[in-house]
């Protein structure tokens, strides 16, 4: 299988490399920023990699992007389907390829999302800016990186 194939389904993607996943991801997330907001979105998976909890799906590349519930650009037709004529998935699978010779611009960053969404998730309490997932438990964001359209961001106990 090619870097790229169209797919008919989420359960598919098992059958696919890293590389391969990766490259949909940050297709399917990122398709529209620079190329430093697709790696951002690239290290945030590397970051849980290297974290290697089950939390965020373990050390693999397809474990943490096919996590349930975790990177929701995976479930669409841009991950299974992707243009691969386009400049964005040639950046996308450059980017897969070639990670540990690019510029991380997010540090130890664990999550992005689009600034809007992080904006209505996010408040400030006595001068500590907090984050939640389910809207009533707060956590320290402890560290925040804005790219174009995405919020990346680390949270207090990470």
């Amino acid at each position: 299988m090619a870097y790229g194939d169209a797919l008919s389904s989420y359960s598919d993607l098992k059958n696919c490399s890293d590389t391969d996943l990766l490259a949909r991801m940050i297709y399917a997330e990122a398709r529209g920023e620079t190329e430093e907001g697709k790696r951002g979105c690239a290290y945030v998976a590397k970051n849980r990699v290297d974290k290697n909890s089950s939390e965020f799906g373990g050390n693999t590349y397809s474990g943490v992007l096919l996590k349930s519930g975790q990177f929701a650009g995976m479930s669409t037709e841009s991950a299974l389907k992707p243009d691969t004529t386009s400049d964005a998935w040639k950046d996308s699978l450059d980017i897969a390829k070639n990670l540990s010779s690019k510029k991380n611009p997010i540090g130890t960053c664990l999550w992005f999302v689009t600034n809007t969404y992080y904006k209505n998730h996010s408040k400030t309490s006595g001068g500590v800016e907090m984050y939640t997932f389910n809207n009533s438990i707060y956590t320290e964001v402890t560290k925040k990186v804005v790219i174009g359209n995405h919020t990346f961001f680390m949270l207090s106990g990470y």
